[in-house]
């Protein structure tokens, strides 16, 4: 299935099975703590790419 560069939150929140809420507050905890997350007008979007790698860093935790 092909996917936009760019994803909304929903889209994360669906992704990951996470709660908006959830993905929301990790962004505003600090780096490292969520996936990168920029604005694009008024609008949060997160580059897949960046999605994948938060995703990554932590099957790592959760391995050490």
């Amino acid at each position: 299935m092909s996917r936009p560069p760019l994803a909304t939150l929903d889209q994360i929140a669906a992704f990951t099975g996470l709660p908006k809420r959830t993905i929301y507050d990790q962004r505003h905890r600090g780096v490292g703590i969520g996936a990168l997350a920029f604005k694009v007008g008024t609008q949060l979007r997160w580059d897949w790419a960046d999605v994948e790698a938060w995703i990554n860093r932590q099957k790592g935790q959760a391995a050490a």
